[in-house]
């Protein structure tokens, strides 16, 4: 006799020799071949619900900005956003090399900006990293990129026509010219209501979730419609935090990962790409807002303030050697905590004063507060 799970003439001899002898096993068993038939269609039904989860198509969208050489001035490509279409890049070449079925890699590069000979030579910095072409907003200075670059990114996809295509924006953390504040993925993101992560130094793995959001069909339970189904995906992302160390995260897509300074340095330009690659000028379909008060700000290269020295009084060489090798202290300040809107006034004051940035009493008995005329 066959075990049950070996064949399904086993299950039928089983079966026989259970009516021989008594209904009551043959209705057992019977109840038992229902229940493993029903477990084995809701496995089955299971592996393939996870199977149609999976990742048919993938869309990378980088943000490039022209940038400014530290020395000289020249235009050129920013390296934030060199470093996260290096990543884009790095993370198509790794979906190609896989043994299993890939899924189809969409990289897009975008740049809005005014047209100019150094901008051009700018962004032919990126075609030489192996680009075919990238997609050129050309916009004024004063414009505001907000409103193109969101109708932009929410466009949608040819290979989006199951809604199963994950979604990533990479940029870097802030541009090397004009305001440069680093404001402009924050405020995408909360525009387009997609997760901002900043810091990122490696793009690990996209994997489907197993779940997916479904709408039912008016209103009964058990009938959907296919046509609105809409895959979950989540990106494993490593972040940089202070002093070197690393956090991995997860992070629900569509999201916009700012690339930070410590990830892997891009790929160097190449002439021949980047001669060949195209610059296509393309239309957003929204209105360019203008700024008239930036058209008027002087804006200047900043540059990283000078650190303040420490005066070292010691005599001998000893003394100095482990004064410059002593980790810095900061002992002077105190931390105010119950007290009222006039002294903690007087502590501001004193600490302007200590500083040099207020004359010493010079504010508090040039105004006529309070009796003693300090202002108060």
């Amino acid at each position: 006799m066959l075990p049950e799970s070996s064949s399904p003439h086993g299950e039928a001899q089983i079966g026989a020799s259970a009516d021989t002898n008594g209904g009551v096993k043959n209705k057992a068993k019977a109840k038992a071949n229902a229940n493993a038939n029903a477990n084995a269609n809701a496995s089955s039904a299971d592996a393939a619900y996870l199977q149609a989860s999976a990742i048919t198509s993938l869309r990378l969208d980088v943000l490039l900005s022209v940038g400014r050489h530290r020395l000289t001035g020249r235009a050129q490509r920013a390296d934030g956003d060199a470093r996260a279409l290096e990543m884009a890049l790095s993370l198509r070449e790794a979906l190609v090399a896989e043994k299993t079925t890939p899924p189809e890699v969409e990289l897009i590069p975008w740049h809005q900006g005014p047209e100019g000979d150094d901008t051009e030579a700018a962004l032919r910095g990126y075609l030489g990293m192996g680009l075919d072409a990238i997609r050129w907003i050309k916009a004024p200075a004063a414009a505001d990129a907000m409103a193109p670059l969101r109708a932009s990114l929410t466009s949608p996809s040819a290979e989006d026509a199951y809604h199963r295509q994950a979604r990533l924006v990479l940029c870097g953390m802030r541009a090397e010219q004009g305001e440069g504040t680093g404001m402009l993925p924050m405020v995408l993101a909360e525009q387009l209501g997609w997760a901002w992560v900043p810091g990122v130094v490696a793009l690990e793995r996209i994997e489907a979730i197993e779940g997916r959001q479904r709408h039912a069909e008016d209103g009964e339970p058990g009938k959907v419609n296919d046509c609105e189904e809409t895959a979950l995906f989540r990106a494993i992302v490593l972040q940089a935090l202070p002093q070197g160390q690393r956090r991995r995260l997860a992070v629900t897509l569509p999201a916009i990962l700012g690339v930070d300074s410590a990830a892997p340095a891009a790929r160097q330009s190449a002439f021949g790409p980047a001669r060949r690659g195209q610059l296509r000028l393309v239309e957003s379909g929204e209105e360019l807002v203008l700024d008239p008060a930036v058209e008027q700000w002087p804006l200047i290269p900043a540059r990283a303030r000078p650190k303040r020295l420490k005066i070292v009084t010691a005599t001998s060489a000893r003394d100095r050697f482990k004064a410059a090798a002593a980790k810095a202290e900061g002992g002077g300040g105190r931390v105010l905590e119950d007290v009222s809107a006039a002294e903690g006034a007087a502590a501001i004051l004193s600490m302007l004063e200590a500083e040099g940035v207020l004359p010493a009493g010079g504010v508090r008995h040039g105004q006529q507060g309070s009796p003693q005329g300090d202002g108060r």
